[in-house]
């Protein structure tokens, strides 16, 4: 049989709750291992966890780990064995020391070792520098870094910082460079081109020049220099330009309108030549030429004369019969007395039954592409739904013997269904039970809305033999996929397998139980 997973309480450590006694828990982020006593989270014993030890290898020997106390142990130091060893070798730490001691190992006795705290033993080594003698220190002497021209020391903390000075006109030391004036590469300084171009075009920029304009382009590096091209701007007294104050009568002069920027304006009809504009009273029927502009009066007279004459016909065709009738005239929709009544008001007609409709006898419905059939007061007293002939009644129907709809589709639009049968066969042909494999899934739909639409079902799975329960579906010709399975709320739960029929789920006073099952952690 296949070997189930068995797996502990489990979650990061910060949410670890009380664990009831004999309750394992595991945390996810710090790979620890719990045990419950008494459902207080102060009381939850740590039995193990990855965080203290290094299992080690074929060429390493495993370590303890003292962990942080912060980060669930992600730093940490780590005492580690050799990865060979001769034999058993005891470490005894001592009880206490003082500050500066250093840890030695004070005595071997039969591969036991005794650690203790004892000063350092004096040393010294050689100093050297570029100029001067070599000198030899001692430990217990002072050091003294002393600085020169331009470098200051200092100490803090047993820290000695060397730093340069920064530098004056009177002093060696560091000095910063502006980088939007001077460019330093390898120590060497060169001034940057850009700023000089901008101190120069500065001064084009801040100076005025009569009738001439001087723009530094910072993006190029060069100066523009724009001539006035505004004409008011000159005196005129003297030469032959046309300014916007002029009073001058152009002569045998071309004017080109359609040019860039060319436009006439304040021009009236009173300005133009008589023959050059055909207006109201002259009438354009009697104006028939190519060389004049009609007014918007003359027009208008125009086209209402020749409109007024025009009478258009068309054709109208019923179920038998065809017909014309011209603008001039009315077009008429009579009814049928008793069966069909019509009214018009204003830009509408209606259509309609008479107020009361009485079904007596079986009705054949042929193909009718018809919509909300309604009775003189205007309700809708019968609907064709679609073009298949389905007719809904809006008052009760009560059917005394047997109904059998023949059909695609059956539609219920009611907000209560009662059935006051005991069993309901879904998966019958024709009233029988199929007498071949339909490879169709029988079941129920549920629709319902989150986020958008969706049905949730119950149904057998034809292709696996399995009743599926299913949160999000989808039916494609009568067979389903099961996109989300869904959940299922029971009290208890009966299996009926090869052990018979018993309860594998149980539940007394506030506590859930397994039942009649063995779980087999299987085997590596």
């Amino acid at each position: 049989m296949a070997a189930p997973v068995i797996q502990f309480k489990r979650g990061v450590l910060a949410d670890l709750p009380g664990l009831r006694a004999g309750e394992p828990g595991f945390t996810t982020d710090s790979y620890d291992l719990y045990v419950g006593i008494d459902s207080t989270t102060a009381e939850n014993r740590f039995v193990g966890s990855d965080r203290f030890w290094n299992k080690g290898s074929s060429s390493a020997g495993s370590g303890v780990r003292l962990t942080e106390g912060t980060g669930n142990g992600a730093q940490f130091l780590e005492l580690q064995s050799p990865a060979s060893l001769s034999g058993i070798s005891t470490y005894v730490m001592p009880a206490s020391g003082t500050a500066n001691q250093i840890l030695t190992v004070s005595s071997v006795t039969g591969g036991v070792h005794t650690l203790a705290f004892s000063d350092p033993s004096s040393s010294s080594f050689t100093l050297a520098a570029d100029s001067g003698s070599n000198d030899t220190f001692n430990t217990g002497e002072t050091l003294t870094f002393t600085g020169g021209e331009g470098v200051d020391t200092t100490v803090s903390d047993n820290t000695i910082t060397i730093a340069a000075e920064e530098a004056t006109d009177s002093n060696k030391g560091v000095a910063s460079f502006n980088a939007t004036d001077f460019t330093v590469t390898s120590g060497a300084v060169t001034v940057n081109a850009e700023r000089i171009q901008d101190i120069a075009g500065a001064m084009f920029s801040s100076n005025t020049e009569t009738r001439i304009t001087a723009t530094y382009q910072d993006a190029d590096g060069t100066v523009d220099l724009v001539v006035d091209d505004d004409l008011a701007n000159y005196d005129n007294t003297t030469s032959a330009f046309i300014t916007a104050a002029s009073s001058s009568t152009l002569t045998n002069k071309t004017f080109d309108a359609n040019g860039t920027g060319n436009s006439l304006s304040n021009v009236e009809v009173a300005d133009l030549a008589a023959a050059a504009v055909v207006l109201e009273s002259e009438g354009i029927g009697s104006n028939d030429n190519d060389t004049s502009l009609p007014t918007s009066a003359a027009v208008k007279d125009y086209v209402d004369t020749q409109v007024s004459g025009v009478d258009v016909e068309f054709g109208t065709a019923g179920d038998s019969g065809t017909g014309t009738v011209n603008t001039s005239q009315s077009l008429t929709i009579a009814g049928t007395a008793n069966e069909i009544e019509t009214s018009a008001s204003g830009q509408s007609v209606t259509i309609g039954l008479p107020n009361t409709v009485n079904v007596t006898t079986a009705i054949d419905v042929p193909t009718i592409e018809v919509t909300n059939v309604k009775a003189k007061d205007g309700t809708a007293a019968i609907t064709i739904t679609d073009s298949t002939g389905a007719v809904a009644c809006s008052q009760n129907l009560t059917v005394a013997g047997n109904l059998v709809v023949n059909g695609s589709t059956t539609q219920v639009n009611t907000s209560q269904t009662t059935i006051e049968d005991q069993l309901l066969e879904l998966g019958m042909v024709d009233g029988s039970a199929p007498s071949s494999d339909l490879n169709k899934d029988i079941g129920i739909l549920f629709n319902y809305y989150t986020d958008s639409a969706k049905k949730a079902g119950v149904y057998w799975d034809d292709s696996t033999s399995r009743i599926v329960v299913s949160n999000v579906a989808t039916e494609s010709t009568g067979v389903m996929t099961n996109a989300t399975s869904g959940v299922l709320e029971i009290g208890s739960l009966f299996v009926n397998d090869c052990a018979g029929t018993t309860q594998v789920i149980n539940c007394s006073g506030t506590t859930r139980t397994l039942e009649n099952i063995t779980i087999d952690g299987g085997s590596f």
